[in-house]
């Protein structure tokens, strides 16, 4: 891809295909990991630049599978930020970061994900299966239509660990829910399951039981072919106005944070 950018790649933590007027992403590796490679990231950030000039592509979707943004992969990235021992399984409150390098490529790789899918003139889909924990869980309210397997669980784990949910979630709920129902939610829940998320209108399709990927795609078709590019390109423009320096606002304060 450094040579020669192409539509279809493959790298060390994530891989692409195109079906129709669809790219498809697909991760190799826990979300974390990939975080925080930043060459490869920096290669995906000019990847997403490239696709948003190719006509004969309508959207990007994100298949998440059931390792990628979950309890295990996260608990992982927080040891080698803390040198604690953390387990998902008994959660504690962080005392401090060791690694404060690292956990700043993930906040600020995060928001640059998020800039990119905002700004992006092409429909950006996200499909979400088993756990999802809070930093992802932002990253995919940034997008601009969310399908989840019927098993999905939100944990909103960040409360557990007394860190700040990164990846935009406060700013990304209020922005759909409002603030007494983002209130309720951050301050006083953990696991929103997807039939819970559908009735928020946090995610917009479920796909059935067995047949997530081929369901993902398929809702995904569906609308990318119901109307022409230019459709897309203008009412996301007209959806996402002022979005962007909204959010800029919200990162700026988040980067004066203790944890940050």
């Amino acid at each position: 891809m450094e040579k020669e950018m192409k539509v279809e790649f493959e790298l060390e933590n994530i891989k692409s295909s195109k079906v129709g007027s669809i790219i498809i992403l697909e991760p190799k590796s826990d979300g974390f990991q990939g975080l925080l490679n930043i060459e490869e990231n920096i290669e995906l950030l000019e990847w997403f630049d490239f696709v948003g000039h190719d006509r004969s592509v309508k959207g990007i979707l994100f298949i998440g599978d059931e390792y990628c943004f979950g309890d295990y992969a996260y608990a992982k990235h927080l040891k080698s930020l803390t040198g604690d021992d953390i387990r998902p399984e008994e959660p504690h409150i962080v005392k401090k970061i060791v690694d404060h390098k690292s956990r700043s490529i993930q906040i600020n790789m995060l928001n640059s994900y998020i800039r990119k899918i905002v700004e992006l003139p092409k429909m950006i889909f996200v499909a979400l299966s088993h756990c999802v924990v809070s930093p992802f869980w932002g990253l995919s309210l940034a997008t601009d239509y969310r399908i989840a397997n019927p098993n999905l669980l939100v944990h909103l784990n960040s409360k557990e660990y007394g860190l700040h949910p990164s990846g935009g979630v406060p700013f990304f709920m209020k922005k759909q829910l409002g603030l007494s129902k983002t209130q309720e939610i951050l301050y006083g829940e953990k696991i929103l399951d997807a039939e819970t998320l559908k009735n928020l209108g946090l995610i917009n399709k479920i796909t059935s039981v067995n047949n997530y990927r081929h369901d993902a795609i398929s809702i995904t078709n569906n609308i990318l072919e119901s109307t022409n590019l230019e459709y897309f390109y203008y009412t996301k423009q007209l959806v996402n106005f002022r979005l962007l320096k909204e959010f800029e606002g919200y990162t700026n304060l988040e980067s004066k944070m203790e944890f940050h």
